[in-house]
């Protein structure tokens, strides 16, 4: 993945600036993109009940006068039938520990520890660089499994409730991570907050909305691929987004399922997906999308 803005100069670092990769590891739906997103206060990493929505390792970046952290987001570990997908997936996250400094493990408390948790802490058990156990989702009434994590703190350097809804002590986080990276100039310029391509955020919002829409009934395996973007002047005269973009599946019956009765499905998933548009390209979005069955995506 490429960087999305023009690179620019940026001014230099002041004494003792640190910068370094964090990256977010955890079982699925422990809540990582959520914390992503709220750390870099922008949508970064797209979120769905889904497991394994996040496919690819994507970088966040925090700028802050002190520091830079640039956040890896990572595909959860998921306890599943053994699937080509799956195996690719949880090589992509274990690939995503080399050469980090510092391993934010966000775990979820409302669950119990499970296969899941299990094989993130046998991944994190050789783990040189230091280890920060984030306890996610502290605005929930109920976290039972709390005291059962809170078992695992020696083998952390700091361990912080926290929660991206509420933001609560989400600058703990911060800071605890910075003093943790090496004195080192900025990984990316300031104007910079992700190193993902405009292509792959679109397909992600897409993609997004189909898991959001559609529930249980379609794989999570549907892919998108943007077709073309082109810049046009509106009916109204100003400048918008065109936007034609291929919807992926495996089997006919799915394609169905995704265009729906008089295509209501696929509209509903253009309209929900336009307005995540419009503010990542900063302007109004015509947004084609059509539905295609590939034969050569696992079911």
């Amino acid at each position: 993945m490429e960087s999305t803005s023009a690179s620019t100069p940026s001014p230099t670092p002041p004494p003792n600036f640190r910068a370094g990769l964090a990256v977010l590891i955890g079982r699925t739906n422990a809540g990582k993109s959520t914390l992503l997103n709220a750390l870099v206060e922008r949508k970064v990493s797209i979120v769905s009940s889904k497991p394994q929505t996040t496919r690819h390792p994507i970088h966040g970046v925090l700028h802050r006068p002190a520091g830079q952290i640039v956040f890896v987001d990572t595909p959860g570990f998921f306890q599943t039938h053994r699937s080509a997908l799956v195996e690719k997936l949880h090589a992509r996250t274990r690939a995503a520990l080399d050469g980090i400094d510092v391993v934010v493990h966000v775990a979820d408390p409302s669950r119990p520890l499970g296969a899941e948790d299990e094989m993130v802490l046998t991944s994190l058990s050789t783990v040189a660089q230091p280890k920060i156990l984030c306890l996610a989702k502290s605005d929930l009434r109920s976290r039972a499994h709390l005291a059962a994590w809170r078992e695992h703190a020696a083998h952390y350097a700091v361990v912080l409730e926290v929660s991206a809804v509420s933001r609560r002590h989400l600058e703990d986080l911060v800071t605890a991570i910075l003093n943790r990276l090496p004195v080192a100039p900025p990984l990316y310029p300031e104007s910079e907050f992700t190193n993902a391509r405009r292509e792959f955020q679109i397909a992600e919002i897409i993609r997004e909305k189909i898991y959001i829409l559609t529930g249980d009934e379609v794989p999570y395996r549907t892919a998108v691929k943007v077709d073309a973007i082109e810049e046009r002047p509106s009916r109204a005269g100003d400048d918008l987004f065109e936007v034609h973009a291929e919807i992926q599946v495996a089997h006919v019956r799915y394609k169905s399922m995704l265009i729906g009765a008089k295509g209501r499905m696929v509209r509903n998933i253009g309209a929900s997906a336009r307005k995540d548009l419009e503010t990542l390209l900063g302007r109004k979005v015509f947004l084609k999308l059509r539905v295609a069955v590939d034969d050569k995506l696992p079911e």
